[in-house]
């Protein structure tokens, strides 16, 4: 495996100039590939070439906090102290809660009091805010909003779930037009000179009153006609916050990266995404591969000799001669394994690189350890790009 100078330079100044001149990094691809470490470590690289950063993870899982060093994240951003280096940025993190944003939003909202308090005691509220598919996309976007127009950030790098309810939160702007539509709520409330659906049939007298009640129960539906009525104006605020997005997501300094592994169902995966985000008029601007796992000679273990291989394990503290022997076949025998998955990676790397091309293609290698604190976070980020070219 090349090391940070020998890889595709086309490619490290690409990510130097996303991370100095962009506002908005989204990766996105398949679970289980780093995408969450990869995210850190552009956030990291963006800090320390001198901008303010904030990483965001939409993603519920947990490994943000454990790629920084840090025991937990919130839903409000903490700053990160930076390694050792002369610089302005800053790096801040933080990870979406869903149910509190929601909260956060309805208590900003509220034209009142009363109202504020209504919202917290109706059932469906409770429903909406903590269990209602695809609501953890519809407060991201508010959370979102807020970093990206907030005035602090100058780069927000946003890490979301795997490729599926990815693809979900990029649709989420257009779907948040209509979360509330109008003619829904005219529907069930009474306008200027009309009585609204309940106003025509929730009437004492109504059959359907009683008929909705014993099916649906009557609390249930004293919770619907409120509900409507205390949160209409969210409405207008979802419908302007998600044509904001829109334009957020289409804007030149919007950047997309595909972070993947070059197994081939993950690969697989990151294209389908990229087509995916192709339907949706955005482009991918990077392809991130993680874990390759670096290109083996057969001199590697064959220029071993028995008797040296065995002078190496001996100051392993191994010397008996069955044992040795056994693990030499072992040591081949995993030897030959990866040097199949090498020559694998290194094909699915080169088709990658045919089609979006070579200067949209990042490798990095399969590391030796793990990525829990700012030290190797820092190292892993080399490979993405070199700090002189930050």
């Amino acid at each position: 495996m090349t090391r940070p100078s020998d890889t595709t330079n086309g490619a490290s100044k690409t990510i130097s100039k996303v991370l100095s001149k962009g506002r908005l990094v989204v990766c996105v691809g398949p679970g289980g590939v780093g995408k969450t470490t990869t995210a850190a470590a552009l956030g990291l690289r963006g800090a320390l070439a001198g901008r303010r950063t904030i990483v965001l993870t939409i993603d519920p899982a947990r490994r943000l906090a454990n790629s920084l060093g840090l025991e937990s994240l919130t839903n409000d951003p903490q700053p990160i102290d930076l390694p050792d280096n002369d610089t302005d940025g800053e790096l801040w993190a933080m990870m979406l809660d869903s149910e509190q944003t929601f909260n956060d939003l309805v208590d900003r909202l509220a034209p009142d009091k009363g109202a504020l308090k209504r919202a917290k005691q109706n059932n469906i509220f409770r429903l909406l805010s903590s269990a209602l598919h695809g609501m953890q996309e519809y407060m991201a976007l508010d959370k979102l909003h807020d970093l990206y127009t907030g005035g602090h950030f100058d780069l927000v790098i946003l890490d979301t779930p795997p490729t599926k309810n990815a693809l979900e939160f990029l649709e989420t702007p257009s779907r948040a037009a209509t979360f509330f539509d109008e003619r829904i709520i005219k529907w069930f409330l009474p306008g200027q000179g009309e009585p609204g659906f309940f106003g025509r049939m929730f009437n004492p007298s109504s059959i359907v009153l009683t008929l909705i009640s014993k099916v649906l129960g009557e609390d249930f539906v004293n919770d619907l006609v409120e509900f409507f009525g205390t949160f209409h104006y969210l409405q207008e605020t979802l419908q302007q916050r998600g044509e904001m997005i829109e334009f957020i997501l289409r804007d030149n300094r919007t950047h997309f990266f595909v972070i993947t592994s070059a197994d081939p169902r993950r690969m697989k995966e990151a294209y389908y995404f990229h087509e995916k985000l192709g339907g949706l008029d955005q482009r991918a601007d990077m392809f991130v591969i993680n874990r390759v796992i670096p290109s083996f000679s057969a001199e590697d273990i064959a220029h071993l000799d028995d008797d040296e291989f065995a002078a190496l394990l001996e100051n392993q503290g191994v010397t008996d001669s069955s044992q040795v022997r056994s693990l030499r076949s072992q040591l081949e025998a995993q030897y030959a394994r990866l040097a199949k998955l090498a020559l694998r990676d290194r094909d699915a790397i080169a088709t990658l690189s045919r089609r979006v091309g070579d200067d949209a293609v990042r490798l990095i290698p399969l590391l030796g350890e793990d990525v829990h604190n700012l030290s190797h976070l820092l190292k892993l980020s080399d490979f993405l790009t070199p700090l002189e070219d930050s």
